[in-house]
C-alpha cells in the first residue's frame, strides 16, 4: 500500500506540478495531523495562552505527555463543546468566573476529580462540591473608595451601599458582567430573593451615574470624582495601582465582621469527554503547586487559591480578609435569578 507521500508524488508527475507544490501539500498534511484531537492532553481556555504555556511545557518535560492548549473566549468554548458533543477532544477546562464553572457543571460538561491535594488545599466553597472543579486563582469584588474624599470608617459591606448616604455617590459596572451576575446570585444565596433584591435596588438608586462599561471605567470615575464609591475585582485596582502608585482609590473588603467578601475566580476541571482523567488530573494538580499558583496570581494581581499561600504582588500589603462561605457552584447556579433580579429593579 502507497504512503500519502507516494501518492502525492504520483499526481505531482501526472499533473506535472511543480515539488515545491507536493512540499506544501506534505507540510498542510503534516500540521492537519497536530489537531487536538491528536494530542496527548488538551486544555480549553480562556486564560491568556502566554501565561499558561510554561506550565505546559512543565508538564510535559514531567510526564512526556504533549499539551494542546485551545484558547478562546469563554461563550465559544461552550459553543465548541455543544457542537463536538461526546467526540470532544477536551481533558480540561479553564475559565475564568464561578458562573461560567457552574454552567459547565450543571451542563454536565465535567467528571468528577479524584485529588485529595485540591481537597486539602482549596477552601470547600470555592470547589464544587462533588470536585468536578476546583479554584485556581481568586479575586475579591468588593467595596472601592477615593480617601481622599471618603474615610474607611464610613464604610460597612454590601447592603450599607444601598442606604441614603451614599445616594449620588455610587459607580457601578453593568449588570451583563459576569462578574455583577455572580456578585447578585451570593447576595441571593446569603440574604434571599427579597433582601438582595432591595440592596440593588438601592444601588441603583444611588447611582452617580449610569452604569460604567467595565471595572476599569468605575476606578476611573471614582478618581476623577464623578462619584466616591464602588464595586470591582480586586484584580483591577492592583494592576491600577502598579500603573500609578498614588492612584487614590483603595479596597475595603465589604462585610468583615459578618458575610465576608464575595470571591470569584478562576478554575479548572477534568472535561466530561476525557479519557485521561488521571493525567488531566495531574495537570489540574500542578496548576495548584506553590510555584505556580504564586506565578499565576501575580500575573493578574490575582489570589492564590491554594490556602495559607500570600501573595507575591502589591495586593499582599492590603492584608488578609474574610471570604463568603456560599458554594461557588451554588451561587453560580443562581445566575438566572440573578438577571431577572436585575432586570426587575432595572439595574442596566
Amino acid at each position: 500500500m502507497k504512503t500519502l507521500g507516494q501518492h502525492l508524488m504520483t499526481l505531482c508527475k501526472a499533473t506535472k506540478l511543480p515539488s515545491a507544490v507536493l512540499s506544501v501539500v506534505l507540510i498542510g498534511g503534516s500540521l492537519m495531523t497536530a489537531t487536538p484531537a491528536s494530542a496527548d492532553l488538551t486544555v480549553y481556555t480562556d486564560r491568556p495562552t502566554a501565561r499558561l504555556q510554561p506550565i505546559a511545557d512543565e508538564f510535559t518535560k514531567a510526564t512526556g505527555a504533549k499539551v494542546v492548549i485551545v484558547e478562546q473566549a469563554y461563550p465559544k468554548i461552550l459553543a465548541q463543546l455543544k457542537t463536538e458533543g461526546a467526540t470532544s477532544p477536551a481533558d480540561v477546562l479553564f475559565v475564568k468566573d464561578l458562573v461560567y464553572l457552574a454552567e459547565l457543571s450543571n451542563l454536565g460538561w465535567f467528571q468528577p476529580m479524584v485529588s485529595t491535594l485540591a481537597e486539602q488545599s482549596v477552601a470547600s466553597q470555592m470547589r464544587d462540591p462533588k470536585l468536578l472543579w476546583t479554584a485556581i486563582t481568586i479575586r475579591g469584588r468588593t467595596i472601592v473608595y477615593d480617601s481622599t474624599r471618603v474615610a474607611a470608617s464610613e464604610l460597612k459591606g454590601y447592603e450599607d451601599l444601598a442606604t441614603a448616604k451614599w445616594a449620588g455617590r455610587l459607580c457601578l459596572r453593568t449588570s451583563q458582567s459576569a462578574y455583577n451576575e455572580a456578585l447578585v446570585a451570593g447576595l441571593i444565596e446569603t440574604h434571599g430573593a427579597v433582601k438582595a433584591a432591595a440592596i440593588v435596588d438601592g444601588w441603583v438608586r444611588n447611582l452617580a451615574t449610569d452604569p460604567i462599561s467595565g471595572d476599569t471605567g468605575v476606578l476611573e470615575a471614582i478618581a476623577s470624582g464623578v462619584c466616591d464609591v464602588g464595586i470591582v475585582n480586586t484584580y483591577y485596582l492592583g494592576q491600577m495601582v502598579a500603573k500609578q502608585p498614588a492612584f487614590p482609590v483603595k479596597a475595603f473588603f465589604a462585610d468583615a465582621l459578618s458575610t465576608g467578601v464575595f470571591g470569584n475566580g478562576t478554575g479548572a476541571g477534568v472535561a466530561a469527554t476525557s479519557k485521561q482523567k488521571e493525567l488531566a488530573t495531574r495537570f489540574i494538580e500542578l496548576l495548584l503547586s506553590d510555584k505556580n499558583q504564586l506565578e499565576m496570581s501575580a500575573a493578574n494581581f490575582d489570589y492564590p487559591a491554594k490556602m495559607g499561600l500570600l501573595p507575591t504582588t502589591l495586593v499582599k500589603d492590603w492584608g488578609v480578609f474574610k471570604y463568603n462561605e456560599s458554594n461557588w457552584t451554588v451561587v453560580g447556579s443562581r445566575a438566572g435569578e440573578a438577571r431577572d433580579l436585575m432586570k426587575a429593579v432595572q439595574y442596566k
